[in-house]
């Protein structure tokens, strides 16, 4: 057991002075354990009751409500809009671009160039196309499809990770993300004991191992943001089970002796008149402020007539998240929104820099009181407010705008606008679903999740309102045929090339430089704007832009941000933005994340070659001196310098990575 002494003060008066005469006893007492930030009140029956303690409490809060900024800041890095993709026919937008006859062009030279290549191979062989490649990549063909779905059914295991959080049976931090981090390492070292045991080829290897990297990236994003959120939401509950406490407390009435304290135990009637009072001193506080009561009155009446009350104000209805309780809050949210309280003008003088930007964020009461004391803060709009938010005890309205702000990050982000691209026509009119934690932990949510595009889970996306089997159609056909010309590159223009100890180094690397480039492209190609693309389209996904215009960077920092948009995001989350909330410097979280990166790229190469030669690992990290390279005001100021530096950058690295795995 362990002594704690509580000094309590008491205000008996206040003299002529204007001094307040205080009074303070002591009061000394036991209790089992600690709990840090609350304090202890013992009422007049000689009931002792937790209640937050005023300045640890602060302390506490703070440094929750710190993270929870933080973990709202990290939501905000990546945001999911209706957008589409460049080269997407449907593009009004890229329909504008003029130099759109270049890219016919350019599918009308490759059709050349494959039927010159055909044409010649008939000549010499008496074949139009060689199946010398097609062997290759077909061999153990049936075994690897069912190594992939079984890749695919082991993700399911985050299904009852996320139900085992749901029901509060284990915290995600410290406990259950150790074993999030084993079981990845562990799937990550079966598929490399079994790729090396089956001994495929470098198609069927490089194709599972990359596979494999973004199912895991997949199921790790879903269980930290689940983690995550479930952590907000027990912590949220705790918080409510605190303030019911405070209201009993207030109230002086009698509590629910069957709940244990922390649990609840307030009654509705005493809840109700908490909210009455909330009411009553928000109205006033916006009277004060020169918006008047709501009927345009003096502030006389009944609370219920003079402020809109919500359908959902019971104190059921007010225990955690709910998506029909922010429906039936819209019509206060909106009110909330257009009551701006103006800043005095005394209070403007006074902080016209701190208060610049200032936006109500809980209600238009704290924007009316708050605007030049706390600074500027996040723009951002309660959509399930709380109704003791503007509670007259401070420990109350404190608590329940923490608790505003948990719920406002346990629902699905608020869309944007689209910005690049646009969708015409009816059938591509978007929508975005509100969701609350925990309504999204269903395994249909999570089999939606595996199928859309994207490595970064959210609650919801926009979405399309239909599918398009034309489309889907084009696509695929799209994709098929793209792959016909890979495939002829492949088999006539690299594989003959490939380097052997007696052919000169230059002339191996000007016979693939070329070849490989036009590969890449349309590897590019196939991946973001076929695969992915059908995928969004079958999922109605509204946000495609996968890529952004990386042909035209001039440095390799912006190639890495534009070229690879849904491995960006996942980096930029869950690693740049992760590391840095755990204390690193941004310089050191972009080398922790280069870092990584280059890691996984050589371990792709190791199982792809069977070597470990850490060539393409060293071309990762030469990424972070090109970055300074391009920071030079020589090349900052000329644009085109920077972009041939990039484009000579990929046409050499091509080759000679070829060169290097397969001759040393």
């Amino acid at each position: 057991m362990t002594a704690n002494t509580t000094v309590t003060t008491e205000v008996v008066g206040e003299a002529a002075n204007h001094d307040v005469i205080k009074k303070e006893q002591t009061i000394q007492f036991t209790h089992l354990g600690g709990v840090r930030g609350i304090s202890h009140n013992i009422d007049g029956d000689g009931g002792v009751h937790l209640r937050p303690m005023s300045s640890a409490r602060q302390k506490t809060s703070s440094r929750a409500m710190g993270g929870a900024r933080s973990g709202k800041k990290i939501r905000s890095l990546v945001s999911f809009k209706p957008r589409q993709s460049h080269f997407d026919r449907h593009n009004v937008e890229a329909a504008k671009d003029p130099f759109r006859g270049f890219y016919t062009l350019f599918w009308i030279g490759l059709g050349i160039m494959v039927l010159n290549t055909f044409y010649a191979s008939f000549s010499s062989t008496g074949q139009i196309l060689s199946l010398t490649f097609a062997t290759l990549f077909s061999r153990d063909a049936f075994v690897l499809a069912l190594s992939d779905g079984a890749l695919v059914l082991s993700t399911f295991v985050c299904v009852p990770f996320a139900l085992v959080l749901k029901r509060g049976w284990a915290r995600y931090w410290p406990t259950l993300v150790w074993l999030q981090h084993a079981w990845q390492a562990a799937l990550l070292g079966c598929v490399i004991q079994w790729t090396h045991y089956r001994d495929w080829p470098w198609v069927q290897s490089g194709f599972f191992v990359l596979h494999t990297l973004s199912m895991m990236m997949k199921m790790h994003s879903y269980m930290a943001v689940n983690g995550s959120m479930a952590d907000n939401y027990w912590r949220m509950k705790r918080l409510e089970g605190i303030v019911e406490e405070r209201v009993v407390e207030l109230d002086g009435g009698p509590r629910d002796a069957e709940q244990p304290v922390g649990k609840g135990g307030v009654s509705e009637e005493a809840w109700q008149r908490a909210i009455q009072q909330a009411k009553r001193a928000e109205d006033d506080l916006l009277a004060n402020h020169g918006h008047g009561s709501s009927d345009g009155g003096d502030g006389g009446g009944d609370v219920e007539t003079r402020v809109a009350k919500s359908p959902m104000d019971g104190l059921a209805e007010q225990r955690g998240t709910s998506v029909l309780r922010q429906r039936a809050n819209e019509s206060i949210v909106e009110r909330r929104r257009s009551l701006k309280a103006p800043v005095p003008q005394s209070a403007a003088a006074a902080g016209a820099t701190a208060s610049a930007g200032a936006t109500a964020t809980t209600g238009a009461a704290t924007a009316a009181t708050g605007a030049a004391s706390e600074g500027k803060k996040d723009e951002q709009l309660i959509r399930d407010p709380h109704p003791l938010a503007n509670h007259p005890d401070k420990i109350i309205s404190d608590l329940c705008r923490e608790i505003e702000q948990i719920r406002e990050d346990l629902t699905s982000s608020q869309t944007m606008p689209a910005t690049e691209g646009s969708f015409d026509g009816a059938l591509h009119e978007t929508t975005i679903k509100t969701v609350t934690w925990p309504s999204n932990v269903t395994l249909v949510n999570f089999c939606d999740y595996l199928l859309v595009p994207t490595l970064v889970y959210e609650l919801s996306y926009p979405r399309t309102k239909g599918i398009r089997p034309l489309y889907l159609l084009e696509k695929a056909l799209s994709g098929f045929g793209t792959f016909l010309v890979i495939y002829v590159i492949t088999e006539h223009w690299i594989m003959p090339r490939q380097p052997d100890p007696s052919t000169p180094l230059l002339r191996t690397f000007l016979e693939l430089a070329f070849p490989m480039m036009i590969n890449y492209l349309l590897i590019f190609y196939v991946i973001f704007e076929a695969c992915l693309a059908f995928f969004a389209e079958l999922t109605c996904f509204a946000d495609r832009l996968f890529y952004e215009d990386w042909w035209n960077s001039t440095s390799m920092d912006v190639f890495s941000r534009k070229w690879n948009r849904p491995v960006h995001t996942f980096l930029l989350r869950h690693v740049y933005a992760s590391s840095i909330t755990v204390g690193a410097s941004k310089t050191g979280a972009m080398f922790v994340t280069f870092l990584l990166s280059s890691l996984l790229h050589e371990l792709v190469m190791a199982i792809v070659s069977g070597k470990i030669r850490g060539y393409l690992f060293a071309m990762q990290m030469a990424q972070i001196p090109l970055m300074a390279l391009a920071q030079v005001p020589l090349v900052k100021r000329n644009e085109t310098l920077g972009n041939f530096i990039f484009w000579t950058g990929l046409m050499i690295g091509f080759p000679m990575l070829n060169i290097a795995y397969i001759t040393y």
